[in-house]
């Protein structure tokens, strides 16, 4: 990230907003927890609602006044339909295209400023309305001088401070966090955060990697992805050729457009394991935000920031892993986690088989792209308590990104009701790879 840091009292005001967010979400949780095993309340199906909607909204409107790393947290979180309540699902969603935007005075100097020209010379036209606002830039419509239409995202000024700033923040608390309750030590993933989040904010990377895809999926017309402008491109700022569609998560639309949305959760899913298991190159961040369907069923990828190369030999281990998890050994599993970069304190397989069964093996299991929540919560449990006694310590980058497109699939699978056997889809691509 570049730049001179947020002036003090900004980043104490951001770290006070997070903190006051955080007590009052823990407290809340907390309460009712205590509560219910002083009543015996707590086994009630009904027994958090009341925390859930409260809490969802206190982290959507501190995202919605904060913005930066929360929001894009959110979009992520407001993804996972198949293991967060309704509550958060409906209320985090908002934030998939319904953030507010920043106001065209204050963008167009700055975009005029990164491209080094006036928005007349770039520009045969520009809609000084953005047609969507995200967490860390807006997307406006425009015309090139040749009449092609085209979407101009725009990062929004002082962007890469601001989540340098909330890395910081989100790093104390979740270092305290994981000193009051061990069963929530998230540091490997913020880990990643960390990681990950900077490649976003360059787009002359996503438009390479926009390049890379398009000639991967070339020869599939199912699957279409937004054509770089370079001349019009730069670290801050991209431009590409704009593309229509509904979200998949919008069924009536997809109903009026005469799209199956069983057609598109399965197209969704092959399309991944293309990427992952075929191209070894995959878009990390499929939320509802990032992608489109047109009629055929067409998907459309965008915001293509976060991709990341998988090895052949990344991915015959991930086809170990998915064979073990198969079969149901735990050896194998332990023996696969470690080949993809995982190691525990105490270097047992407890830790492990759980993991496989909570991200991959629920899904075998039921013959369902998507995730039961009961047992997603039995999962959880046994999860947190193998944790505590035996936390991970080092964590496979490349599998992480893995299992975090997963959860988004398995959010959209069940959102599309998806009839998707797991095993089936995986079978052609893991033959010859393990």
């Amino acid at each position: 990230m570049t730049g001179t840091p947020l002036p003090l009292l900004t980043r104490t005001r951001r770290f006070l907003g997070v903190a006051s967010m955080v007590l009052a979400i823990y407290c809340r949780y907390k309460g009712r927890q205590v509560l219910g095993l002083l009543t015996g309340r707590r086994h009630r199906h009904d027994w958090y609602d009341g925390c859930h909607h409260a809490s969802a909204l206190r982290l959507r409107n501190t995202a919605l006044a904060m913005e930066g790393l929360l929001i894009k947290a959110c979009q992520f979180a407001g993804s996972r339909a198949d293991v967060l309540p309704p509550a958060w699902i409906e209320i985090l969603s908002e934030l998939h295209d319904r953030v507010p935007p920043r106001p065209f005075t204050e963008m167009k100097p700055w975009l005029e400023q990164q491209l080094g020209k006036t928005l007349e010379q770039a520009y045969a036209s520009f809609d000084t309305q953005p047609i969507a606002a995200a967490s860390l830039a807006q997307v406006y419509r425009a015309t090139l001088h040749d009449g092609t239409p085209v979407a101009v995202k725009v990062q929004y000024p002082g962007i890469d401070r601001v989540i340098a700033t909330d890395i910081a923040n989100f790093g104390f608390f979740v270092r305290l966090l994981a000193r009051i309750e061990r069963s929530f030590d998230l540091r490997v993933l913020l880990s990643e955060i960390a990681t990950y989040v900077p490649l976003e904010l360059d787009f002359v990377n996503e438009a390479a990697n926009a390049r890379k895809f398009r000639d991967n999926f070339a020869d599939d017309p199912g699957v279409e992805f937004p054509e770089p402008i370079e001349e019009l491109t730069c670290r801050t700022v991209l431009t590409m050729h704009f593309m229509e569609g509904v979200k998949p998560t919008d069924l009536e639309a997809l109903k009026r457009l005469g799209i199956d949305p069983h057609e598109v959760a399965e197209r969704l899913v092959r399309c991944y394991l293309v990427q992952i298991l075929k191209h070894g190159f995959f878009h990390a961040d499929p939320h509802p935000g990032n992608l489109l369907v047109r009629p055929g069923p067409v998907l459309v990828l965008l915001d293509l920031g976060l991709a990341r190369e998988f090895t052949p030999e990344k991915r015959k281990s991930a086809a170990r892993l998915a064979a073990a998890v198969v079969a149901d050994d735990p050896a194998r599993v332990a023996s696969a986690f470690r080949e993809l970069g995982f190691e525990t304190r105490d270097q047992d397989d407890e830790v492990f088989a759980t993991i496989a069964e909570l991200m991959l093996g629920q899904a075998l299991a039921s013959g369902r792209a998507y995730a039961d929540p009961a047992m997603v919560e039995r999962i959880n449990n046994e999860l947190w308590h193998a944790l505590r006694g035996n936390p991970i310590v080092k964590a496979g980058s490349d599998l992480l990104l893995v299992l975090r497109v997963m959860g988004l699939l398995s959010g959209l699978g069940k959102q599309l009701d998806s009839q998707v056997d797991p095993v089936k889809a995986m079978v052609p691509f893991l033959v010859g790879l393990e």
